[in-house]
């Protein structure tokens, strides 16, 4: 891209990409890495709040819907997120028309869906990597390095935003150009074709409010309910 602004905005998107990986494995843990808070994020850095929350809404739903059960490792929605709704907003800002944002819509779901399966196997690399830098950190600190905790501490940080930075940077380079090309080639097949998914997405989030309120997790439920609705009343009225 020779757009001195594009260019801004691929850095910023990965800079979110590295701080909602961080966010979901060694450091804080909180909402940040949620694919709804990122596409409002990057709803802002792109300047399109519509496609982001399109994207992000569904993605959210798919994530809620991943349980991590046994020693199952959950995909990776955190970055996946960030990478399919970028992939989205990317091909949208290429056409103006919004049958063909909104089958930009629909690959970005796509692209994050898969960019979080394929997440799986570089979380469980990462356990590795980090696995055996506790077993150092132990030996350090048997052999009275004070510092090797925090020097741990620091390297599975750098390697957790390095990690998040890199899959998303794969991802654009390569999922990005080919979006544009079908949301422009197939945009009306495309743009139906995610009209006709959204039932499913608002069955899939109506669903998880139930299962939530059955375990009586009141205040996920209430959180969740709360994102749901507030996505869809901006969609619903119009991005700014």
């Amino acid at each position: 891209m020779h757009d001195p602004s594009a260019a801004i905005r691929i850095l910023g998107t990965l800079l979110v990409a590295g701080i909602a990986a961080l966010d979901a494995t060694p450091v804080a843990q909180t909402l940040l890495s949620q694919p709804l808070v990122t596409a409002t994020v990057l709803g802002a850095i792109w300047g399109d709040w519509h496609t982001a929350l399109e994207v992000g809404l569904v993605l959210q739903i798919l994530s809620a819907a991943t349980l991590p059960l046994g020693a199952r490792t959950p995909e990776d929605y955190a970055v996946g997120g960030v990478i399919g709704i970028s992939v989205a907003l990317i091909a949208a800002t290429r056409h103006p028309f919004a049958m063909v944002r909104e089958s930009s819509a629909l690959l970005g779901a796509i692209a994050g869906l898969l960019a979080s399966v394929g997440g799986v196997g570089l979380l469980k690399w990462q356990r590795r990597r980090n696995e055996g830098l506790s077993r150092w950190c132990e030996a350090a600190l048997r052999d009275g390095q004070l510092g090797a905790l925090a020097a741990a501490h620091r390297a599975a940080i750098v390697l957790s935003f390095a990690v998040g930075v890199t899959y998303c940077a794969v991802w654009l380079a390569v999922a990005a150009p080919l979006a544009v090309k079908l949301a422009s080639a197939e945009s009306l097949r495309l743009a139906r074709a995610f009209s006709l998914a959204q039932p499913l997405w608002l069955g899939l989030g109506v669903a998880q409010l139930l299962h939530a309120f059955v375990q009586r997790r009141l205040a996920r439920a209430a959180l969740f309910g709360v994102a749901l609705v507030a996505a869809w009343l901006v969609l619903m009225v119009g991005s700014p």
